[in-house]
């Protein structure tokens, strides 16, 4: 079974570098509907595509038609991302790296973090890779290493409860989080970054070393 899985979406916060990279220190990827244009534009063979495929063009899918489809109808109750972070998760890796989900429509790079929280397995690291960050969900303790220097936002997703972080450059002035604290442009001074809560969920967004 793959250890790690790419899944790679059709959204525009990309670098092209990372999405060679990750793909190629991947053992499966997955093509969220249009993500396959994107791989096509990089010379990266998908091992699967799942979608409703209202945005492939047939031509694209008769050039990969070796490849397993998953069709879903257009009208469903979830994203073709969803669809793929739910397919990646029966395989049971170790890692799933989410490319291409954010970019120009704000709803779906929302719902992509949101999809973080809807389908957590505490034994699976799941990430979104943008063109410069990582974002990841933080569901209780957290420990960065040798980061000092690195950028970095946390966002509650509910009430925090008993929060404390040490190795920050600024801090809360309050233990207990509501949905509208954030902590923004923070910056990590420490080379260990703690973070721990008893109670609630957020997210961080780490940003790439040396980006301002």
């Amino acid at each position: 079974m793959p250890q790690k899985i790419a899944i790679v979406g059709n959204g525009e916060n990309w670098q092209k570098e990372k999405i060679i990279s990750f793909c190629q220190k991947s053992d499966y990827i997955i093509a969220a509907d249009n993500g396959l244009s994107l791989l096509h534009r990089f010379d990266i063979t998908p091992n699967l595509i799942i979608g409703d495929l209202d945005s492939v063009s047939p031509t694209l899918l008769q050039y990969y038609h070796q490849i397993p489809i998953d069709k879903h109808p257009v009208k469903k109750d979830f994203t073709d991302s969803e669809l793929c972070i739910q397919k990646a998760i029966t395989m049971n890796p170790k890692e799933i790296l989410l490319l291409a989900m954010t970019g120009n429509y704000f709803d779906h790079s929302y719902a992509s973090i949101i999809n973080l929280f809807r389908n957590y397995q505490p034994d699976i690291k799941m990430e979104i890779i943008t063109s410069n960050s990582v974002i990841f969900p933080v569901t209780g303790k957290m420990a960065l290493l040798k980061m000092k220097g690195r950028r970095f936002s946390l966002f509650p997703l509910s009430t925090i409860k008993q929060f404390t972080m040490a190795g920050a450059q600024y801090h809360f002035s309050k233990k207990n989080l509501l949905i509208t604290d954030y902590s923004i442009s923070n910056v990590i001074i420490d080379d260990k970054l703690e973070i721990n809560f008893k109670e609630g969920m957020l997210f961080c967004v780490l940003f790439d070393q040396g980006f301002q």
